[in-house]
């Protein structure tokens, strides 16, 4: 296999304004490290801190869902629905914001004596959205009145033909409109470009629940009954938790602590939430795939009843399948992992494109995303992942900050049956033989659109002393939950620790590493990281990139320090990402000027210092090898051809499963004939210089 890094980030730590973190501090009675957090987040003005600090939570009126274009004409067909009994179908969405929507809505049109059914369509056979023979279906069941949740924004087509058959849509969405509004009764959504809202971030279940807000007439009233529904589909849709956003999951999350809800309250147990916090954390990483799970492995219809259900036997048969198909979605993860795995063993050049585009025949299209994300994450760059079977594929797409990966796909509309999403995450469908044309035409557009493709960043809230590192701050940072996007888990940076002692923990999956600096010792955890894969050694100095976790054990708090990200103190990230680039340009035989060459061309005494120290069977990450390298003379792109040099003369084996990068010397021949590194690929590249 090919040498290619895996991914290394450029640490961007916040500004800080001490005068401006001191006045926040002062005015509202809060420490320190939560004043900072505020003022480098851009939450200043009074009503936006009192907005993060939920000062007004319990008293603040919502806004009037009538802001929204079309709630009144909304309003008056449902209620006019009601009223005759008319057949309604919620019509939703296979996710967990589409999956709460429907469950919300379904469950006040129940209450209120509604004729009132639902239809999640099928993610494999039937695709995201509405589509015309689930309106055929609907009009044979005799319904005649649709309400869209999470999706119907670019419903053009079934929408007309649900007008041509007799049947009138309500649309409520989230997503970004196209240039035309489907011909609905009412086309609900804050993201209109006529809109008047105020705020216009909700999730789809936020929009749902402005609906029924404007419908009853009393939000609080509603919230009271639906809250957990609003806070779990807006914080797993990953929207902005500011604005009414974070009212909405802050007062929701306190319902869910207490929740009523039979299938819920299982699936937490279940979980092994039982007795802990709810937390916006535990319920992106531990509920929300668990929901996910029924519409990626089979039908998100069980999800819905799962959440309406008044059926204890019921809800707990449905929670224990959702339970056993997120252990069985995680195995079909590892499944294509392996399969990429043997896939760049094949055709280790894939990973030196711009664009990573990654195909498989039946892999698993409920899954397809979820791995994009973290290939996308491991190597720095933007990836999509398709799914063939017979002559139709499907992939999901995942982008890094600065390349918008929708613009990149439209741009290759021409190879497509069809695509959709936005700057960070995309879908696309195309025929399986355009799948190669397709890869060379978004990796043609990136090089001509990003000379420089975009580095990956790390965004740190602020640079810490080790003595800072401390419970108190665990908790001032609590000031600032529910956590999540635009206001993340606080990330800290310690810098120039010496590691004193390293020890692994979990039968060594896990390292505990300890640190010092100025007499202060810190204990930190490296979670999901074998010992043999852990590239630091005693006595390294090295910045960590932590998050602060407290933990309740016999009513005692404890802190936890996480490590997200760790480097070497004298790491230069701007000289590995050029040394890096330069590299991959090489392997992609573009043409390249002298000056570039010359930063890549290893003398044979550089191959040999290269040699010897990855025959000794390193693991971790390229960027600190490069450090180690670096201290005697040879820069990164140095270091990534000669790698490549002893890989391709059969020298060194060279494994990257995404995750680490894995470097094993290779005995030599028996015969005792000497290898001659300038006959590689790479030297007639580089052009290798044997002295």
């Amino acid at each position: 296999m090919g040498v290619s890094p895996v991914s290394f980030r450029r640490w961007q730590i916040a500004n800080s304004d001490k005068a401006l973190s001191k006045t926040i501090a002062q005015r509202f009675e809060i420490d320190g490290f939560a004043a900072h957090l505020l003022s480098s987040r851009g939450f200043v003005t009074d009503n936006e801190i009192a907005d993060m600090l939920g000062i007004d939570d319990d008293f603040a009126e919502f806004i009037d869902p009538f802001t929204i274009i079309d709630m009144e004409k909304a309003v008056e067909r449902i209620r006019r629905a009601i009223e005759s009994f008319e057949s309604i179908a919620v019509y939703g969405d296979y996710d967990v914001d589409g999956v709460t929507s429907t469950a919300l809505l379904y469950s006040y049109l129940e209450s209120v004596g509604a004729n009132v059914t639902y239809y999640i369509p099928d993610r494999e056979r039937e695709g995201y959205g509405m589509n015309c023979a689930a309106v055929d279906k609907l009009r044979e069941s005799g319904v005649s009145l649709i309400v869209t949740v999470d999706n119907g924004i670019t419903a053009i087509e079934p929408v007309a033909h649900a007008k041509e058959l007799g049947m009138e849509v309500v649309v409520t969405d989230h997503h970004m409109a196209g240039e035309s509004l489907p011909d609905a009764v009412a086309v609900v959504n804050p993201h209109r470009s006529d809109s008047r809202c105020p705020f216009v971030e909700y999730a789809g279940v936020g929009v749902a629940f402005k609906l029924v807000c404007a419908l009853e007439g009393d939000a609080m009233a509603v919230l009271e009954n639906c809250g957990d529904l609003v806070a779990l589909g807006t914080i797993a849709d990953v929207v902005s938790l500011t604005g009414e956003n974070r009212r909405l999951v802050r007062l929701g999350l306190r319902m869910m602590q207490n929740s009523e809800r039979i299938g819920l309250k299982t699936l937490m147990e279940l979980a092994g939430l039982g007795n802990k916090a709810v937390t916006s954390t535990n319920v992106a990483f531990v509920i929300a795939p668990r929901i996910n799970a029924a519409g990626r492995l089979g039908s998100a219809e069980r999800a819905v009843r799962l959440l309406i259900s008044e059926d204890e036997e019921e809800a707990a048969a449905i929670a224990e399948q959702l339970n056993d198909e997120n252990r069985e979605r995680q195995a079909i993860e590892q499944i294509i992992a392996r399969d990429f795995v043997e896939l760049l063993a094949r055709e280790p050049s894939l990973l030196y494109d711009r664009v990573l585009v990654i195909a498989g025949e039946k892999w698993n299209r409920g899954v397809t995303g979820i791995f994009a994300s973290r290939i996308c994450e491991r190597y720095g760059k933007p990836c999509i992942v398709i799914s063939y079977d017979g002559e139709d594929a499907k992939g999901s797409g995942r982008s890094v900050e600065g390349f918008s990966l929708y613009n990149a796909i439209a741009a290759c509309s021409d190879h497509l049956t069809g695509y959709g999403g936005h700057t960070l995450a995309a879908g696309l469908s195309l025929k399986a033989d355009k799948i190669e044309d397709f890869r060379r035409a978004i990796n043609d557009y990136a090089a001509h659109e990003f000379p420089q493709m975009p580095a990956p960043v790390l965004k740190i809230d602020c640079q810490l002393p080790p003595s800072k590192i401390t419970l108190e701050l665990c908790r001032a940072q609590e000031l600032l939950e529910p956590f999540g996007a635009d206001n993340p888990t606080p990330l800290v940076a310690v810098m120039r620790l010496r590691i004193v002692d390293i020890f692994g923990a979990g039968g060594g999956k896990h390292q505990k590493v300890t640190m010092e600096r100025g007499g202060t010792v810190i204990s930190a955890m490296k979670f999901s990281t074998l010992s043999e894969d852990f590239p630091f050694q005693i006595g390294d100095v090295v910045d960590i990139a932590v998050t602060l976790d407290k933990t309740i054990y016999r009513e005692k708090e404890s802190l936890t320090v996480v490590i997200r990200d760790m480097r070497l103190s004298e790491t230069h990230f701007d000289e590995i990402h050029e040394g890096r680039q330069l590299f991959e340009k090489l392997m992609r035989d573009e043409a390249m000027d002298a000056e570039e060459l010359a930063l890549l061309r290893p003398t044979r005494g550089d191959v040999g210092a290269v040699y010897r120290t990855a025959a000794k069977g390193y693991r971790g990450g390229a960027d600190v090898l490069g450090c180690r390298m670096k201290r005697g003379g040879i820069g990164f792109g140095k270091l990534l051809t000669a790698l490549q040099l002893l890989t391709e003369g059969g020298l060194l084996t060279s494994e990257n499963d995404g995750f680490v990068l894995r470097l094993t010397a290779v005995q030599p021949n028996e015969d005792g004939k000497k290898i001659d590194l300038e006959q590689t690929p790479t030297a007639g590249r580089v052009g290798y210089i044997n002295r």
